[in-house]
């Protein structure tokens, strides 16, 4: 039987791990991939475009297109969090013959896994320690110390699914040159007819 070609590559991890850093690397550096933009109805934060970032949504709006069946994945990521990525959005990116790059939370990844099969490539962001990430969101001063425990002890849980990827990225504090390494490589062996500068 013909192998399936990878069209999609999904960073995951917890949040403060690097995972849009190390996305960002990889559209800056090719053209054959593009960013599926995920839909949330978290607020918008300064600096971020709706239908760039994300596709902001109301609740409302999220639960008819839940309700429409217009999601491939979609979850409660935090109470009254949604997150989701929409059909369309990687019909968009197919239709342009690109190979979609998600950066979603880990149980995004494994639905992602799971309707796409062997199209898609999962690869696991972690951080060296459960202390790293800890100091890395609380330097970062964008989550209250509440929301750094939830995150952390999401970590905790995330970190069971680790075996279930395809691939895992230890972004070690100031060593991104090393995962950027291991992510072209990552990326030459399962995406062998794409580009990189």
């Amino acid at each position: 039987p013909m192998e399936t070609t990878k069209n999609i590559i999904v960073f995951a991890g917890p949040s403060g791990v690097g995972k849009s850093t190390l996305s960002n690397i990889l559209l800056h550096q090719s053209d054959d991939f593009e960013f599926s933009i995920s839909a949330t109805t978290r607020p918008i934060r300064l600096g971020e475009k709706n239908g760039h970032d994300y596709y902001f949504f109301s609740k409302e709006e999220f639960q008819r297109r839940i309700d429409n069946e217009e999601f491939v994945e979609w979850e409660e990521v935090y109470p009254g969090t949604f997150y989701g990525t929409l059909k369309s959005e990687v019909s968009r990116i197919t239709a342009l013959d690109k190979v979609a790059v998600f950066d979603v939370d880990v149980l995004g990844a494994l639905s992602l896994k799971k309707a796409f099969g062997d199209q898609a490539h999962v690869i696991f962001i972690k951080p060296e320690s459960i202390e790293a990430l800890e100091a890395r969101l609380k330097s970062r001063g964008t989550e209250s110390d509440d929301e750094v425990k939830t995150r952390v002890a999401r970590f905790k849980t995330e970190l069971q699914h680790e075996h279930d990827f395809d691939d895992v990225i230890v972004n070690e504090t100031g060593k991104i040159d090393e995962s950027k390494q291991t992510l072209i490589d990552i990326v030459k062996n399962n995406f062998p007819y794409t580009t990189l500068s």
